[in-house]
């Protein structure tokens, strides 16, 4: 191949380059308001100020006025620390010490966490996404006054935890002591009276790290090299800040619909199955996921099902991304609309989305509520009536 042939190849794969191709690998970033914005995490400090670097380019924002940034991601196996106010830790190993579990993460390093603040430990997360998040929801919601064991088999060991040793948990049940191998248990799940429940206020993040982990943090603080985060409880862990590939703020200046309460909600079966509505899950009560990914906010409904909320203060406008959820496959047919009414009892159809089928990415809607007093939510089914019609408003905000 002579020298003229290899100087037009190279010149040809670089001028084919999609343009802005550099751009695109980076996390998208969607503010309150303004325009939409790539860069990466590169700092934050104790007052939630946020600095993204892309290129040659750099974005600093308050968390108050962030609504997402990037793209949260599943679990990718390991042993999950389910945490008793929401969110988990990805983590290679776990041991029960006295009222102490010790764990080990690739991301966070070693972890010493009180017991009051984890609602279990899930030992052999469900390939099958859905139980894997039925499981999780049991196990932050769980009845009886006891430390339980799960085991693979469906049975299910009541009593007190009083430790682990090497490849066992030991139990003290009615029967006596005993010694649970943790590759025969699916999930190990603390005395729920024991645990703190309690929910931050104030300005504060879902924070999603490249291993599937997920923290909520009332504090963060980053470098280019590391970011420390402050949990609910006063728990502290840190992690490379490369690690974080998510951040979706609350208690700013976006109101989440599914944090609210909606002034009614009605869904007409299609038969005689009736199907509520479900606040930051889809319609079947897994977590909300769309276009491969999980979404950590939004509603889900089936068509054809109404909401409505009363604003209790004046909003700029409202905005979601709307899809069939991934629990549906490639079936699922919607039409969304939102309808709004400035107090005057005459309500206006303000958007309308084309077909909306399985499989399909997410689309954006937005509305302008200047002077509305209330908005409605309505999903509508339309190729096939309402089969698998599972619809998501995901990340349904209003903002101010």
């Amino acid at each position: 191949m002579n020298r003229l042939l290899v100087f037009l190849i190279v010149i040809f794969c670089v001028v084919s380059r999609p343009v802005g191709a550099r751009a695109s690998e980076a996390p998208l970033g969607i503010p309150a308001e303004g325009e939409e914005f790539r860069g990466q995490l590169a700092a934050a400090d104790a007052a939630w100020k946020l600095r993204f670097v892309d290129a040659n380019a750099t974005r600093e924002i308050p968390a108050e006025d962030l609504a997402l940034w990037g793209a949260f991601v599943e679990p990718a196996g390991g042993i999950q620390l389910i945490l008793a106010g929401g969110g988990w830790i990805v983590a290679e190993t776990a041991r029960i010490e006295k009222e102490q579990v010790r764990a080990e993460s690739q991301t966070f390093g070693d972890l010493n966490l009180s017991i009051e603040r984890i609602a279990g430990i899930l030992y052999q997360p469900p390939h099958d996404l859905a139980k894997r998040d039925r499981l999780i929801a049991r196990m932050l919601a769980p009845g009886g006054q006891s430390d339980r064991l799960l085991l693979d088999n469906g049975d299910e060991l009541n009593g007190a935890i009083t430790g682990s040793k090497e490849d066992k948990i030991l139990l003290q049940a009615e029967a006596g002591q005993m010694d649970v191998k943790t590759d025969k248990l699916t999930a190990v799940l603390f005395n729920p009276t024991l645990t703190d429940k309690s929910r931050p206020g104030g300005l504060r993040c879902w924070v999603g790290f490249r291993d599937g982990s997920r923290l909520m943090a009332v504090e963060m603080r980053a470098t280019p090299d590391t970011a420390r985060l402050k949990l609910p409880g006063g728990v502290e862990v840190k992690a490379p800040t490369k690690a974080v590939v998510a951040l979706q703020s609350l208690g700013g200046r976006v109101v989440y619909l599914s944090d609210l309460k909606p002034a009614s909600y009605r869904h007409i079966p299609f038969l005689q199955l009736a199907w509520p509505y479900q606040a930051d899950r889809s319609v079947l009560g897994s977590q909300l996921r769309a276009g491969g990914r999980p979404y950590a906010k939004g509603l889900g409904m089936h068509s054809p099902a109404r909401i409505t909320y009363d604003l209790d203060r004046p909003y700029r406008r409202f905005q979601a991304e709307v899809a069939v959820d991934g629990e549906a496959g490639p079936r699922g047919s919607v039409v969304f609309r939102v309808f709004t009414d400035d107090g005057s009892g005459a309500w206006q159809q303000r958007a309308a989305s084309e077909i909306i089928r399985g499989g399909e990415l997410p689309t954006a809607i937005t509305v302008d509520l200047n002077a509305v007093k209330r908005i409605s939510l309505l999903v509508d089914y339309a190729d096939h009536g309402d089969e698998l019609d599972h619809a998501d408003w995901l990340n349904a905000r209003l903002v101010r």
